[in-house]
């Protein structure tokens, strides 16, 4: 007789009734169910894979694989916690025994790497307490009779009216179960949850949260693919198998019996076009780092749940208020990927003796390059032009030369400089500039006169602002000052939102106050405001930094001070104490 099988992995995957077949629709020229199953074999942990599914099109696909075993199920089940039951009972018939754990995977999740599994299963050999470890998500806009609550390291299931801060969700993608609890379950729950006992421990991967329902999540699926190795000719599952790099899961549980200084990267993408900052974090001793594990902009009582057990934040956009420092009692270094720093409360920081550094020269070129690319849209009617063309419509627009044009620039300092000087190149008819420390040996070399701001509004052609968000700046631009501008006139913020009231531009531009505007930046971010309802108002998503070449710089930069603040080295890029009095 063979050796015992310990350890099983099931794929589940059902007959589809939509039009949409997200188990074999194609990502890199295989179906979709492909990965978590090729995943599942080259896991070093799981013994036997199974294929579970009552599709004749998904089983004809994987008739042949070697190393899979399939179970057929001659009908769809009502519950998930049925069709797992179900494949459990036939596992127990096949080997004449139950296995000890069994990993289970939606065949409509690809984003799975061997190491993942292999991660669940130590975790659940590791603590005897625990009946399943699933993958989670630390959400609170899902069905509240779905809740689960973190008690001490264990999910809790709490039925409550209101979501709070302390709320996670399984996300179904991983879990991995032992086979004496599923044996226990029932199967009246209308969900899976009974499957999966009562402590219940849960991991968040720090990527790959995507799996595939809808169609427009599949180019999100396939960009993680490619960023981990993957192409239509290659798939990386032996190297990650074997591959020494950490696991890349991160528990959500307190982590803070770490001795190491552990370091949290909020912001994503982050070490994607160049690996640099990554490599630079795992050649310093002594370090554990996190990726946001959410995989996108956090929320602010994320914020203070998340950077509870960290002594770094090497941080994006997201608002940090005062809750998520005195929340982080490790905290010491606030590494701030950018310029801004609206975001964060700086007041705060200093009394908490959190320092806070940023990348304030980064970028600078990106962001200047992207309002002149702004400014000729607005003046040629591009973006216009591109949609009618692709509607049918041939119609020439004229349009303006930025060498006829009076051009105002609020804000002098490292971007409001470069725009003046690409402005060089197109010989506006003027320039005015606004600075509250202005430099007249720039202006003179640059043909540029410095004026208030209300010479700017009621002279200017096309303004430009370039100035951080403060209270002097917030509502900057506002019905009142619309008023004074021209007819003609358009307004380019690539600075910050809020120093545009949005909803006063929107007024404006419906009512031809002004002839057009083109922003990059919004009081809230993602933007889904009335301005995308507009023709003459170009919007743009927070980019004005993403180069490949400044991305790069801002992110190596930032990581290179917080690599300097745990070596006990001086920050070269600490905030200067004039940026804590513009935000008091």
């Amino acid at each position: 007789m063979g050796t015992k099988i310990k350890n099983v992995a099931l794929v589940l995957a059902k007959e589809e009734t939509t039009g949409f077949e997200r188990f074999s629709f194609p990502i890199l020229g295989r179906p979709a169910i492909k990965y978590p199953i090729l995943a599942s074999l080259h896991a070093c942990e799981i013994d036997q894979v199974f294929l579970s599914t009552d599709s004749k099109q998904i089983l004809d696909l994987f008739v042949n694989e070697e190393g899979l075993q399939l179970l057929v199920r001659e009908h769809s089940f009502p519950t998930l916690t049925e069709e797992i039951r179900n494949a459990v009972e036939q596992i127990k018939k096949i080997f004449g025994y139950a296995p000890k754990s069994v990993t289970i995977i939606l065949g409509n999740s690809p984003c799975i790497l061997p190491s993942m599994l292999d991660n669940n299963i130590r975790v659940l050999e590791q603590n005897p307490s625990y009946d399943s470890v699933v993958s989670a998500m630390h959400r609170a806009e899902f069905n509240p009779n779905r809740m689960f609550t973190l008690k001490g390291n264990r999910l809790q299931r709490q039925k409550i009216a209101n979501a709070d801060s302390n709320v996670y969700f399984l996300d179904r993608r991983l879990m991995t179960v032992r086979t004496e609890v599923i044996e226990k379950s029932t199967i009246k729950d209308e969900d899976f949850e009974s499957v999966l006992g009562n402590n219940i421990y849960p991991v968040i991967q720090q990527d790959g949260i995507w799996d595939i329902d809808y169609i427009w999540q599949v180019p999100i699926v396939e960009r993680w693919l490619k960023q981990n190795g993957f192409t239509d000719a290659h798939l990386p599952y032996k190297e990650k198998a074997k591959s020494e790099t950490p696991t890349p899961i991160v528990n959500i549980t307190n982590a803070a019996t770490s001795d190491k200084i552990r370091v949290l990267i909020t912001t994503v993408p982050f070490g994607n076009i160049d690996t640099k900052p990554i490599e630079l974090l795992n050649k310093t001793p002594n370090i554990e780092y996190v990726i946001n594990p959410i995989g996108r902009k956090l929320k602010e009582e994320e914020c203070e749940e998340m950077f509870k057990d960290f002594d770094v934040v090497i941080a994006g956009t997201e608002n940090i208020n005062r809750k998520a420092m005195e929340n982080a009692k490790r905290l010491k270094l606030i590494a701030r990927v950018g310029i801004g720093l609206d975001s964060v409360d700086l007041r705060s920081a200093k009394e908490l003796g959190i320092k806070v550094a940023y990348t304030p020269d980064a970028p600078s070129a990106a962001v200047a390059e992207l309002t002149m690319a702004h400014a000729l849209n607005l003046m040629r009617y591009l973006p216009l032009i591109d949609r009618k063309i692709r509607s049918g419509i041939w119609q020439r627009i004229n349009g303006e030369r930025l060498a006829n044009k009076v051009v105002g620039i609020v804000g002098t300092g490292r971007i409001g400089t470069r725009v003046l000087r690409h402005l060089q190149g197109f010989n506006p008819k003027k320039i005015y500039v606004n600075d509250t420390k202005p430099n007249h040996n720039l202006y003179d070399m640059f043909h540029a006169e410095h004026t208030d701001k209300e010479t700017i509004y009621r002279e200017c052609d096309i303004i430009s602002l370039h100035v951080p968000l403060s209270p002097q700046t917030k509502n900057l631009i506002t019905a009142k000052e619309f008023e004074m501008m021209k007819p003609n006139a358009v307004l380019i913020n690539t600075s910050r939102g809020g120093i545009v009231n949005e909803q006063d531009l929107y007024d404006a531009l419906v009512n031809k106050i002004i002839l057009g505007a083109a922003i990059d930046v919004f009081e809230k971010e993602p933007y889904s405001g009335n301005l995308a309802e507009l023709d003459n108002c170009l919007l743009s998503c927070h980019m004005g930094s993403m180069t490949n070449d400044c991305r790069t710089r801002m992110e190596i930069e930032a990581t290179e001070d917080a690599i300097r603040y745990i070596l006990g080295e001086p920050l070269l890029q600490e905030v200067p104490q004039d940026e804590y009095d513009n935000q008091l």
